[in-house]
Order: C-alpha cells, then sequence, then structure tokens
C-alpha cells in the first residue's frame, strides 16, 4: 500500500502488502511489574541511515532490526492513539526484543524457502518447510505469541498483550526500492486502516509498545530487484494502565487526524466476508472505529459520511455485532465496538494513469465529515460528528 511516483512507474513494478490477525497473550504466573520503559520521543528525527543487515546468524538471537525504521512505526502507533484521547505507548526494550526475534524468525522462512501455507504468527513446524521453522529456525521463541512471553519471562503480559503483523514485497525492475523507514510509516498506516488490527491498536490499557522491522531478500528472487519487509508489532499493559478506559464515545480516525491512508486492499480476518467483496479488487476507504467503552450494547444510526471538497456522501456498510462475520470466534466484535467501512465503488479516485476512473477508495488529500447518532444501552442517544483528512492515494 505505498504511493508511487510517476518515475516509478516508469518501470514495471510491484507491491503487496499482507495483514495479517491481531493475536492476543497473557502471562498468568507473573507477578510483578518490572520491565524499564523509556519514553517515546513525539517525533523522529532521522539522524543517521538506517542499518539493512538481511543476515541469518544466530550467534544473536535476538538478530537483525532496523531501529529507526521500527521507532517510526512505533511513533506512529502512539501519536495515532494521543491525537483521539488515548494514552501514547513508551517502547519498552523487553518487548522490543520479543518482536524483533519474532521478525526475524519470519524473515528467516521467507528468505530461505516460498511456503505455501504460513501463519505468521505462528512458530510451528510446516512439514514442507521443516529445515526454517520451529526449532530448525535459528530464531525460534515459542509455538504462538502467549508462549513467547512467557519463553522471555515477559511480567507484563498479565496486563494484557497484542500482536499486529504487517509483511510487504516489492519489486521494481528499475530497482529503485523502498527503504526501510518509508516502508515502516506505509505498514503502520496500513495497520491502522484495517478494522481488527485498528481495534488491536487502540487499546485504552496498552502502555508500552516494542516493534521488530526487518526487510529481506526474498527467496530465489534478484536482490536488485525484490525486497521483502516485514513489521512486527507489540504492545502491552502495565499494572498503571491495566484499568485505563475512555469516557463517551470512541472513534479512531477522530476530529483532525490527518494522512490516513485512501483504501484497504487485504487484512486477515476479512472484515467484508459477510458481503463477498474481494478487496483486493474492489477496496473499502479508512474505516471508523467506533467504541463505548462504558455500554454494554450501542446501536449506531443516521450515518453519513460526507467528502466536503466534492460535496457528495460516501455509501457506507455497518460491522457490528449484528452482522459479525466472526461471532463465536476469537474475533468477534464485543456489542459496545463498531466498524463503520466507507464503500468507494463509484468513486474514480486513482491519481495515476493506468488505473483511471477506477476505486481506489476515499479520495487522497481530502477532507471528510463523520456523523452518526449512538444509541447507549438502549437508553441515551449521543451525536458524534468529526472531520479528518485522507493522505495521498494509496495503491
Amino acid at each position: 500500500m505505498l504511493t508511487l511516483s510517476q518515475k516509478n512507474l516508469a518501470a514495471i513494478l510491484c507491491s503487496t502488502v499482507l495483514l495479517t490477525a491481531c493475536g492476543g497473550g497473557s502471562d498468568s504466573n507473573s507477578d510483578a511489574d518490572t520491565s524499564a520503559p523509556k519514553p517515546l520521543p513525539p517525533v523522529i528525527e532521522p539522524n543517521e541511515q538506517p542499518s539493512d543487515n538481511t543476515g541469518d546468524q544466530p550467534d544473536n538471537l535476538v538478530g537483525a532490526n532496523d531501529t529507526q525504521a521500527a521507532l517510526i512505526a512505533n511513533n506512529a502507533f502512539s501519536l495515532a492513539r494521543t491525537s483521539c484521547g488515548l494514552g501514547g505507548l513508551s517502547v519498552d526494550t523487553a518487548l522490543d526484543d520479543i518482536a524483533i526475534q519474532h521478525a526475524n524468525y519470519i524473515r528467516h522462512v521467507f528468505a530461505k524457502s516460498s511456503p505455501t501455507a504460513f501463519n505468521p504468527h505462528y512458530e510451528n513446524k510446516i512439514e514442507d518447510i521443516a529445515d526454517v521453522t520451529s526449532t530448525n529456525n535459528p530464531f525460534f521463541g515459542g509455538l504462538d505469541f502467549s508462549d513467547r512471553l512467557l519463553n522471555a519471562n515477559y511480567t507484563n503480559g498479565r496486563f494484557g498483550a497484542t500482536e499486529n503483523i504487517a509483511q510487504s514485497t516489492y519489486f521494481n525492475s528499475a530497482g529503485n526500492l523502498f527503504s526501510s523507514d518509508v516502508m515502516a510509516n506505509s505498514m503502520a498506516k496500513s495497520l491502522l486502516s484495517a478494522p481488527y488490527h485498528l481495534r488491536s491498536l487502540m487499546l485504552p490499557s496498552s502502555s508500552v509498545t516494542g516493534t521488530g522491522m526487518v526487510s529481506y531478500t526474498p527467496y530465489n528472487k534478484d536482490a536488485a530487484t525484490n525486497k521483502g519487509y516485514i513489521l512486527v508489532n507489540h504492545a502491552a499493559g502495565t499494572q498503571s494502565s491495566a484499568n485505563k478506559t475512555v469516557e463517551g464515545v470512541f472513534t479512531y480516525p477522530c476530529e483532525g487526524v490527518t494522512d490516513t491512508i485512501t483504501a484497504l486492499y487485504n487484512e486477515t480476518p476479512d472484515p467484508v466476508k459477510h458481503t463477498g467483496r474481494d478487496l483486493r479488487v474492489d477496496p473499502i476507504g479508512q474505516p471508523i472505529y467506533v467504541n463505548v467503552p462504558s455500554a454494554q450494547t450501542i446501536n449506531i444510526s443516521n450515518i453519513k459520511f460526507h467528502d466536503i471538497q466534492r460535496n457528495t456522501d460516501v455509501p457506507v456498510e455497518l460491522l457490528d455485532y449484528r452482522q459479525d462475520p466472526y461471532e463465536k470466534t476469537v474475533n468477534a466484535l464485543p456489542a459496545n465496538e463498531a466498524f463503520i467501512l466507507p464503500i468507494t465503488d463509484n468513486l474514480e479516485s486513482c491519481t495515476i494513469s493506468s488505473r483511471s476512473g477506477q476505486n481506489c477508495g476515499l479520495y487522497g488529500n481530502s477532507d471528510y465529515r463523520v456523523s452518526f447518532d449512538v444509541l447507549v444501552d438502549n437508553n441515551a442517544i449521543e451525536r458524534k460528528s468529526f472531520t479528518f483528512k485522507t493522505g495521498a492515494v494509496n495503491y
């Protein structure tokens, strides 16, 4: 999901970003809050070139990491939260190490093989690539997220923890490949546009975070024209933040948020599974996440998604527990949360000539005003209205 320049479009190129399901974990055997997070700077000021260590040397069990790119992603998530009234995120070096090691596990798999079936949240043995999975992978940390937290003796896991993963592969015949810091920003914004990942990133109780950002040459591909990127983000609560919540109706985006992506092209789990839509060819626009933590149930009505510049309304679909495609699963939506999904089929929002007249989600660099009513616990109705702005069109 990248904004591509006309210069780059002169070459043959392809970019794919895959967003995989959010995971949660806890450590019920721990009883101390011993991590030592350090404050995340409000603005990242690059002062050195990011490393691009793609070696798989097992002597360093944490492995390669682009520190600057990881900080850019952390900063994007923290600023997204604070812009809408949640607490910011501090970097937790222990959580960093767990995320970095898992990012390297995934990188090792894709640099050394072409798996036909691989869930990046798990480190289980896969028969056709057994030599690079499970304990044969030098970066093995545990079967799943919970195991990796336990094996690392991460004590804040008992306050709730989340895992979000984005993977991107990029091909450019002219060899104009993106740097990790550019990709980290793009992938972070993509996660903030994917409903199930977005709600995971907006847990009020989260206060610390750690990110691994690595790049690699995909298996049997030319390093001059191909590059892969993996971002693994972990967040957790702490003893002081475990009971934090928000008052009233929380949304993301909210008033004043800018530079959101215009289109969502994929997510696992699929947020439009119940509609039969294929996001790869028919994307939707930046979704609106709605949460009323104090409520048992909410009912959203009278939704208006208005394009201010063009003075037109964008059709929407509401996704809540009533039409939840993942009811009675780990991804089920609680009755006090919902998503407003802008349906952009009729928007000719693409800006490059090769896709002229096609749907690329919402229009780029445009203001949208969103308004709706929320019936809280079948009792009181609250009216919510705010304006946010998209960034450049993403493809």
